[in-house]
């Protein structure tokens, strides 16, 4: 009696062992941290002060203009820019550029004018 011998499960055995059948890894997104996009600020209100202290008001509209009070307690203009949690103001009180950071409900970050005067600044959401 002759036997038959089928090659097709010696195949599949192989197939199985040499790791082909198996599916490619897959990558994992990076997790980003809830923190580091922030919601937009446009439409709220922000105080703080400065690294001489002097008191400080912010009201961000949603055009791009913002109004704040300066230490000598009189209102005036500028603009904002919000990249993620990064923002960018710039004022017309001699040329003020102000960069901070946006976490939550705080803005931390740094000023300076034409003269080459720095200083810190933070903020608090109203």
């Amino acid at each position: 009696m002759r036997m038959r011998f089928s090659i097709f499960p010696v195949f599949v055995l192989l197939v199985a062992l040499s790791g082909c059948a198996t599916r490619p890894p897959t990558v994992q997104q990076p997790v980003v941290p809830s923190e580091s996009v922030s919601a937009s600020i446009a439409g709220t209100t922000w105080v703080g002060t400065d690294s001489d202290g002097d008191y400080y008001e912010y009201h961000f509209q949603a055009d791009g203009a913002m109004h704040y009070k300066s230490p000598t307690g009189f209102w005036k203009n500028g603009t904002w820019k919000q990249d993620k949690g990064s923002i960018y103001m710039e004022t017309n009180k001699r040329y003020s550029e102000y960069q901070g950071v946006i976490t939550g409900a705080h803005i931390e970050g740094q000023a300076w004018n034409i003269t080459g005067r720095r200083w810190t600044w933070v903020a608090e959401k109203r």
